[in-house]
Parts: structure tokens; sequence; C-alpha cells
């Protein structure tokens, strides 16, 4: 089940239609995520924390949190698409845009991340039949909670549904309704993002309360020792609407009024 996550706000100049509309059947597109400023880390704790675009990561001073070798550090990752692609409208599959990777090494004694904002953007330009005016994109910022949790012996002494002992947990905390439709050339379009590998969903109230988030919170669980990837993309779906021909229509602001899911998002026990 896709889970609807977020969108990003466009607006485009007001722009001539004409005389009969044409339904965009290809898009091309290009989604940037990086990390912001606050990103903060707890006050007590050994080693060093690093903060770059696309990373963050805390543990130990001059450790690794990949590849060969041990890995006695922790990281948030970002993976962001290498150049702009096409996405096709009313396509059943979403295409796919960032991900987050969270490698899970078990840390004890370190500074550790609490907090930080995901900025992100989404930039579409109508591709097929004809290919149209670029939308400029719109920064929206997710204010992110991380809690490292501690490691016990047994998951029945985490306080919360883990599969290990014990998950750390990501949350994004500023889930709230949205809006993501657009008219362009007598169609109305609903740009819809989601996370498509099952990863992002509902937590627990024990869960969100140990990440000193609300109850209902929306982010995931990783488990001690594992990498956890959330990949996200996006559908378009497209209504044709009635419009005076030949006439002018501006182009509605594509607005992100927040973060939001879907009512199917699967709560985690």
């Amino acid at each position: 089940m896709r889970k609807l996550i977020a969108a990003t706000a466009l607006a485009v100049a007001t722009v001539p239609m004409t005389a009969s509309a044409s339904l965009v059947t290809q898009w091309q597109y290009l989604a940037t995520s990086n990390w912001s400023q606050p990103v903060v880390f707890s006050a007590s704790g050994n080693g060093s924390t690093s903060v770059s675009n696309d990373v963050i990561s805390w543990g130990a001073t001059g450790g690794s949190y990949k590849g060969a070798g041990p890995k006695n550090r922790s990281a948030l990752e970002i993976a962001g698409m290498a150049a702009p692609a096409t996405a096709n409208t009313n396509a059943v599959n979403a295409s796919l845009t960032n991900s987050i990777t969270h490698y899970n090494n078990v840390l004890n004694g370190y500074s550790t991340l609490t907090s930080a904002v995901l900025t992100t953007s989404l930039q579409l330009q109508p591709w097929a039949p004809v290919i149209g005016p670029v939308f400029p994109p719109k920064v929206l910022n997710f204010d992110i909670r991380f809690k490292e949790t501690s490691n016990t012996s047994s998951a029945a002494n985490c306080g919360f549904a883990s599969t290990g002992a014990c998950d750390d947990i990501f949350v994004i905390d500023n889930p709230a309704s949205l809006v993501t439709n657009f008219i362009y050339d007598g169609f109305k379009y609903t740009v819809k993002l989601v996370e498509t590998t099952q990863t992002l969903g509902g937590l627990s109230a024990a869960a969100c309360a140990i990440a000193n988030s609300a109850p209902n919170c929306v982010g995931f669980q990783t488990v001690e020792g594992q990498n956890t990837t959330a990949q996200f993309g996006f559908t378009i779906e497209s209504e044709k609407i009635t419009v005076p021909a030949p006439a002018t229509l501006g182009l509605l602001a594509f607005s992100v009024l927040g973060l939001s899911l879907s009512a199917r998002l699967r709560k985690k026990a």
C-alpha cells in the first residue's frame, strides 16, 4: 500500500490556452532533497557528529557507518536523482525520486541525533505530446525527530513493539492536510508523493512517545545492525475540465499545505 506523504509547491505565470485542450501524457521532473539546519544532537556522549547536504552521521570519531571494516557510526543518508527523468500521467506505478537510508549500527556512549530538517522540492515540465513551460519549484521543509534507543538484552524491555532490542525510531513530526491539484491546458492534475517500499507508516503510541512525538505520529523503526531504506516517488492523475476556447487560463498555484498520510497508512502494532 502506498503512503501519501507530501507534496511540493509549484507556481507558474498565466499562459495562453490552445483552442483544443491537450492531455499531458508525459512529464519531465527533477526532485531534490537535502538536510537543513537546525540539526540537533544529544548534549551528552562522546565521539563526533557530522552534517552535510546528503548525510547526517554520529558515533566514533574517525569511524565509518558503511563499507568495509568496523561500523562504529550511524547515519541518515539521502540518495538523490542523478538527472531529470520522465513520468507518465495516470501510470499505475509511481515514478521514483529520492530515498533515505538509516544505517543503524550498534552504538554505546556517543552523542546521537535527536532532530533535523529535511528540505525537499519537485520540479515538473510538460514533456509529451508537446513540451511546455518549466514549473518553478517551491521548497518544503519537514521536521524530523529521531530516537537512538538503548540496546537491551530483549525486545520485551524496549517499552514499545520492537523487532530488535531495541529499534531506533524515525519520525516526520509535522503531518497535516495538503492540496496537490493544478490546472494546465484544460486538464486538472493531481500529484501524490508516495513512499513505495512499505517502510513509512503510522507508529504505535508507545513508539511515538519514546520519540517525543504526539500519538499517531508517522515514521519508521529500524532494527539494530541493519540498514533501512525509505524510497519515495509520485504519481500524476488527470481529469478533463471544461474551459473556454480560445481563452487564457492561469495555472493554479500547486501549493503545499503540509505533510499528510492517506487514510490507508499501515498502523504498526
